[in-house]
C-alpha cells in the first residue's frame, strides 16, 4: 500500500486546477487518491484504538499482578529459608564460593576467569 499524504493529494489537485474539463483518467486518479487517503486514515485510527485498548487491557494488568505475586512468593520463601538457617533478616546471597558443610559464603576474593584475562590482554586483536 502506497503511503498517500494530504500534501500529495493537494499537489495532484493543484496540477489539474487550471483545467476546465477533466478526462476520465484524471477523475479516476483523484477519486483513487481520496479513497486511499481515507482508507489509510481509517486504518491508522483503528490501529491507534487497538493499541489504546491493549494499554488499558485488564489481561495485561492481570499478568503484571501475577508476576508481582510470584516475585513476592519467592521473597517470602527466601525469608523462611533464611530464618530456618539462622541467617539475619534481609540476607541476600550474591554468588561466589560457599562452605560445603555449612552453606555459608566464604570470604575469598573472586578470581577472574581465563576468558576475561584473555579479553583483557587481547583487546583490539582480530
Amino acid at each position: 500500500m502506497a503511503d498517500i499524504t494530504a500534501g500529495g493529494i493537494l499537489a495532484a489537485v493543484e496540477a489539474l486546477a487550471d483545467a476546465e474539463t477533466f478526462t476520465r483518467g484524471q477523475v479516476a486518479y483523484l477519486v483513487h487518491l481520496a479513497f486511499e487517503s481515507g482508507r489509510t486514515a481509517s486504518y491508522r485510527d483503528g490501529l491507534a484504538e487497538l493499541h489504546g485498548a491493549w494499554a488499558r487491557s485488564r489481561w495485561r494488568r492481570r499478568y503484571a499482578e501475577l508476576v508481582a505475586d510470584r516475585v513476592g512468593a519467592y521473597g517470602a520463601a527466601a525469608a523462611r529459608m533464611n530464618t530456618r538457617l539462622g541467617r539475619p533478616a534481609g540476607y541476600r546471597y550474591d554468588g561466589g564460593p560457599v562452605d560445603w558443610d555449612t552453606g555459608q559464603p566464604l570470604d575469598v576474593p573472586r578470581q577472574r576467569s581465563r576468558r576475561s584475562a584473555f579479553q583483557r590482554t587481547h583487546r583490539g586483536a582480530a
